[in-house]
């Protein structure tokens, strides 16, 4: 009996043993069929849509570059006008085109500058010569009902025979508006040549001259600055300071 018992027993495990040894590749066969084999969508890298190229980021200006300065100004900016609320400084004298002169220098002034307190040849020049006394009478007064203007005004040269075709005039530049002025003057003269072989011939002089004047004391004080030329050609600064008195009209 148990001889019997234990060969039932001995092919039961065969048969079992043969059934684990089937069963396995069944198993792992039916675990491999349960695993999803890759597609073609898995088995392909998934490729992103190509991006548009982008141009290189420009490159900044070297050093060199940077030190020749900022862009030039916009012409709009250089024309722009000054703001409204700028105030000019205002000017120390009044410069209008014909200057009314205070009611001190009313009347007519003569004077003649006889000598210099300076004189000067400009380089390259001509040599220059004696001084010859100039002459001036300046008439500030109205006529009729008219404003007061310079009605008058001579520049001159002292009577000799040394000068021809003598011809001048003062004109108003500026004035404070109380007792300064500043005038300027022209004269023009033809002058004889001296020294041997000149025959008699001339040289054109011009020559203007800046008058600061000023009333003190019923004179007019003058200090002027004179530059002259020879034939057109820059001859000789000078300077000279005289009294004009008040004389009859």
């Amino acid at each position: 009996m148990h001889r019997k018992n234990r060969k039932i027993i001995r092919l039961a495990a065969t048969i079992v043993g043969l059934s684990l040894a089937f069963a396995v590749p069944e198993a792992a066969a039916q675990t491999m069929m349960q695993v999803p084999q890759p597609g073609v969508e898995q088995m392909a890298p998934r490729m992103s849509p190509r991006a548009q190229a982008t141009p290189a980021p420009a490159m900044p200006p070297s050093n060199d570059m940077l030190q020749l300065g900022p862009a030039p100004t916009p012409v709009a900016a250089q024309t722009a006008p000054p703001p409204t609320n700028a105030q000019p400084n205002p000017p120390p004298m009044i410069t209008q085109s014909a200057p009314i002169l205070p009611k001190v220098f009313r009347g007519c002034w003569q004077g003649q500058v006889n000598l210099l307190d300076s004189l000067t040849r400009l380089p390259g020049a001509h040599k220059v010569g004696y001084w010859t006394p100039k002459t001036y009478r300046l008439c500030y007064k109205r006529v009729g009902n008219g404003p007061f203007k310079l009605t008058f005004s001579e520049a001159g040269i002292a009577p000799t025979d040394k000068v021809i075709h003598v011809h001048g005039h003062v004109d108003t530049v500026a004035t404070d508006g109380r007792a300064y002025a500043r005038l300027n003057s022209k004269l023009a003269f033809d002058e004889f040549r001296v020294g041997p072989g000149h025959n008699g011939g001339t040289f054109h002089v011009d020559e203007t001259a800046i008058l600061d004047c000023r009333i003190e004391n019923g004179a007019m004080a003058v200090a002027a600055s004179v530059y002259g030329t020879r034939d057109g050609a820059p001859w000789f600064r000078a300077r000279w300071r005289a009294l004009f008195q008040p004389v009859a009209q």
